[in-house]
């Protein structure tokens, strides 16, 4: 299945989801976003949304949503 829509992140973005990730700050729902987030990238590791959700536990939906989400709104509303 072809993707609607692509998570590129700077470098910046990157760094900032790594911090989240490996501080474990913020809530459990920002931590898993931010995995998400840096498994979807197409710079990065470019994993598909099922693997993604194989590896978190959550839907293909959700994942899709979320990739919606950052494309449409930006960074900073993730």
């Amino acid at each position: 299945m072809n993707k609607k829509y692509i998570v590129r992140l700077t470098d910046q973005e990157r760094d900032e989801l790594a911090a989240v990730i490996k501080k474990f700050k913020g809530t459990n729902q920002k931590v898993r976003r931010a995995q998400t987030l840096s498994k979807a990238d197409a710079d990065g590791p470019n994993w598909t949304d099922q693997r993604i959700a194989e590896a978190f536990g959550d839907r293909t939906r959700t994942i899709e949503k979320l990739r919606q989400r950052l494309v449409e709104c930006g960074f900073r509303t993730v």
